[in-house]
């Protein structure tokens, strides 16, 4: 009897550590491949480290590839606790998000990734007016990203302003569809999964787009030349925005893993991002792809570009009615001239430096007992 008392006491306790060990399982949603360096560092490992240091409180389940919610989607399935965190590219919308995407659309200010992930990190993170339309949109931010910057990837050469007349260049929307038009192109709006398909048919001339999509996209088999010119970064939206009622329901202690986790990834992302486009380079010209620096005519035309539309900005702004559009780009360039300064005194090859950067300037001054909740 006694041995009895004693196995069912050992079941007992087993069986309590076990349900308090065990994961709460959640939904991660992100429209790249698991293979992508927006995906395998910041959400595939990501989930290990949180699930590791909240001691097993919360698991996520990566989807990928557009698996769980297609790209136009993300938002709406963040709300509606499709996903509990998703990334979300902002120029899919641009009614819900105006102010996201009138600072998304000032990625020709400064075409340093780093330093435009960093900053719209922090916007996004304090920004009184941005933090009203997250939440409007049920969405709370957890963080932003930057691509590396964006060339021509071309199955026709382009050299000079002439030869860009006419040629039909797939676009990001927004600043870079009127960057078209301002050099006389032909502006395509498609989704990235879409690129290779458009170039092989014929339907594109060039892809603009992060360079490692000669990779992860495969488009060093239908791309033959490249033109260096910096046709901005992307970074509209979030690299993670949480389900409202999920973050609510978590504890603080567990809003500050995910708040550390964040800001390495932040900076590891960017890392391995610009590797990946080394890499991608090198085998596409070994392959056969011709690159090239843009000629004077180009750099001048972007130039001027750069110049004339920020008054496009505000009025596309005032139109889906934001309030005071230059005042927000002027905090917005504050920052960023901030964090260029910043990131001038780190080694930015250094994950933990990069790291360390984004908790104590950014998230060690958000309070996780009140953000996302009050």
């Amino acid at each position: 009897m006694k041995t009895v008392s004693i196995l069912k006491s050992t079941v007992v306790a087993l069986v309590t550590m076990s349900a308090a060990a065990a994961a709460e399982s959640y939904n991660a949603n992100h429209f790249f491949a698991e293979r992508h360096s927006m995906v395998r560092g910041p959400y595939v490992e990501f989930a290990k480290k949180v699930a590791e240091e909240t001691d097993g409180a919360i698991e996520f389940n990566v989807f990928s590839a557009g698996s769980l919610l297609p790209p136009a989607s993300s938002l709406q399935g963040v709300r509606d606790g499709v996903a509990q965190v998703t990334y979300h590219a902002g120029t899919y919308t641009p009614s819900e998000l105006p102010i996201a995407n009138l600072i998304g659309d000032m990625a020709f200010y400064n075409t340093d990734p780093l330093v435009m992930a960093f900053a719209s990190t922090e916007f996004g993170l304090t920004n009184p007016e941005q933090q009203a339309e997250w939440k409007t949109n049920g969405v709370v931010y957890g963080g932003g990203y930057s691509t590396s910057e964006y060339f021509m990837q071309c199955n026709t050469p382009i050299r000079t302003l002439e030869d860009i007349k006419g040629k039909r260049l797939r676009m990001a929307g927004g600043a870079w569809s009127r960057f078209a038009e301002h050099v006389g192109a032909v502006p395509v709006s498609i989704p990235s999964s879409e690129m290779y398909t458009g170039l092989d048919a014929g339907s594109l001339d060039c892809a603009v787009a992060a360079a490692d999509a000669l990779d992860s996209f495969s488009l060093k088999d239908v791309v033959t030349d490249m033109n260096t010119l910096p046709i901005g970064n992307y970074y509209a939206g979030f690299e993670w925005g949480y389900n409202v009622p999920f973050w609510q329901s978590i504890t603080p202690e567990n809003r500050r893993v995910l708040f550390n986790q964040m800001a390495y990834y932040l900076g590891e992302h960017r890392i391995e991002f610009d590797k990946d486009v080394e890499k991608a380079v090198q085998s596409a010209k070994d392959g056969g792809m011709t690159v090239v620096d843009p000629d004077d005519t180009l750099k001048n035309a972007l130039a001027e570009f750069v110049a004339a539309d920020e008054a496009t900005l505000v009025a596309n702004a005032k139109e889906r009615g934001v309030e005071d559009p230059e005042v927000i780009l002027t905090s917005f360039k504050a920052l960023i001239d901030k964090w260029d300064a910043l990131l001038a005194q780190v080694d930015t090859a250094d994950v933990e430096a990069l790291a360390e950067l984004a908790r104590t300037e950014i998230y060690d001054k958000i309070d996780e007992t009140t953000y996302g909740v009050n």
